[in-house]
């Protein structure tokens, strides 16, 4: 007699099916209110809480893997991870990724203290140091400020943040999504400036890998049925300060 499947066995026992992974590949780079990392592990943000809503909406089991900024894209390449979130194409290497609907809505800004003018023009910044992230490309700034663009590179907007508090320069770029969640969450927020020169306005999205073993119409489908709920504004409300 062949053996009964996994289903049946769960029928006879009242158990469920064990879900298929859904596996992210989260950046070690970033923080708070994307990302909240203990011991390696993505333990919250907005990363987290869309990773566990849409592997719900999935039913599925949400998986996280770490890797350095540098790496997350090279871990889709090898198939180690099934999407990674908060992107957009021209920010990696491969054009031949499928890309979901937006997820998050941002702003590129230039944040500072309030004891610094906020600046009302780009070019402000020309041959003054600023604070940046290793490995990220700024393209308007680059455009504009050219040779001029002196970049400051720390490997997190925390480490940027830390800079920008203890004056080892004056402005950073940053986004809105993070400023606006240290402004509302940093023991420190009274020295934040409220005002912030947007650059520029920006979507996100998830990459996944053509041959990957959820096609983006499938994951697109759960992300519209979360934002027709209103789920992902819900999250973004919950990292914004009461005046936003």
């Amino acid at each position: 007699m062949k053996h009964p499947s996994l289903f049946l066995i769960s029928l006879l026992f009242g158990q469920p099916c064990l879900a298929e992974d859904l596996v992210f590949g989260v950046s070690t780079g970033s923080a708070m209110p994307m990302t909240e990392f203990r011991n390696g592990a993505l333990t919250a943000g907005l990363l987290k809480d869309f990773g566990d809503a849409l592997a719900r909406q999935l039913q599925a089991t949400p998986r996280y893997i770490t890797f350095p900024r540098k790496r997350v894209e090279s871990a889709l390449v090898a198939h180690q991870v099934d999407l990674i979130c908060d992107l957009r194409p021209e920010w990696l290497d491969h054009k031949d990724w499928h890309w979901t609907d937006t997820v998050f809505t941002n702003n590129m800004t230039v944040a500072s203290r309030k004891d610094t003018p906020p600046v009302s023009q780009l070019d402000v910044l020309a041959n003054i140091r600023v604070g940046t992230l290793l490995g990220y490309r700024y393209q308007e700034i680059e455009y504009i400020l050219g040779k001029a663009f002196l970049r400051d590179e720390a490997l997190t907007d925390d480490n940027n943040l830390s800079k920008l508090l203890t004056r080892r320069f004056d402005y950073m770029l940053t986004n809105s999504l993070y400023f606006d969640y240290q402004r509302k969450a940093h023991p420190e927020r009274e020295q934040l400036n409220d005002v912030s020169f947007k650059i520029t306005s920006f979507d996100t999205y998830c990459a996944l890998a053509p041959q990957g073993k959820w096609p983006a119409a499938k994951v697109n489908r759960a992300i519209q049925a979360m934002k027709s709920r209103g789920d992902i504004q819900a999250m973004h409300s919950r990292y914004r300060p009461a005046s936003n």
